[in-house]
């Protein structure tokens, strides 16, 4: 987590501070060491968002690209008192969750449920064979539209097929200056249709700094 409150201000961790959690409220604590990005880190997290992960690098530098007021934003259901922390809600009233580690099919119809307006961006460059497979797979334009691929996917990576089931849309970033649309895709055959965006102009139609 990159926010918490200290004496009613929203900070980021510095090393001896200790805050207030914006989601539960409970007490969080600065963790500031040589090897993992700086943090706030619950005493306990049984009351807090189950579905917050500890941040990569990837993670926290795309955060970074949006303004701090929109990073971290929580939603409350007014019906159930459930409470999340969106990655980055920006201006056209749009979630951006920023995805790196495995979830469960079951967590993401949860999130999708829950925040309704939202799009995924995937870290498709955690794992080399998945980078390397994806561009080994993208092959000649469908169109005129350079941008717009066909892929046939030639490993036995899972990585396809497991956000095909996402029914929000889906990018995926393989760690070039293209984010990649995931338009379609077959888990049978291991066809489907790609179609990359550059990475700045991703960015600054969701009101962000790419830099």
């Amino acid at each position: 987590m990159r926010y918490a409150f200290v004496n009613g201000y929203r900070v980021e961790p510095k090393k001896g501070l200790n805050g207030t959690c914006p989601c539960c409220n409970s007490d969080v604590i600065a963790k500031c060491g040589n090897f993992k990005v700086h943090h706030w880190a619950h005493k306990t997290r049984e009351t807090c968002d189950p579905w917050w992960e500890n941040e990569s690098e990837w993670h926290r530098t795309w955060k970074s690209y949006f303004p701090s007021e929109n990073q971290e934003r929580v939603f409350i259901d007014e019906k159930t008192g459930e409470r999340h922390i969106a990655d980055v809600y920006v201006d056209k009233n749009v979630v951006i969750e920023f995805q790196s580690y495995s979830i469960s099919a079951e967590e993401m119809d949860a999130r999708e449920l829950f925040y309704q307006q939202m799009i995924w961006v995937v870290n498709g460059a955690k794992r080399d064979f998945d980078r390397i497979y994806f561009h080994q797979s993208v092959y000649g334009p469908h169109t005129d539209d350079t941008y717009l691929r066909k892929i046939r996917w030639v490993g036995r990576s899972k990585l396809l097929a497991k956000w095909e089931a996402a029914t929000k849309h889906v990018y995926m970033d393989f760690g070039t200056d293209l984010v990649w649309h995931l338009i379609e895709y077959d888990p049978d055959t291991k066809k489907g249709l790609v179609k990359a965006y550059p990475k700045q102009k991703f960015v600054e139609f969701f009101g962000g700094t790419y830099s």
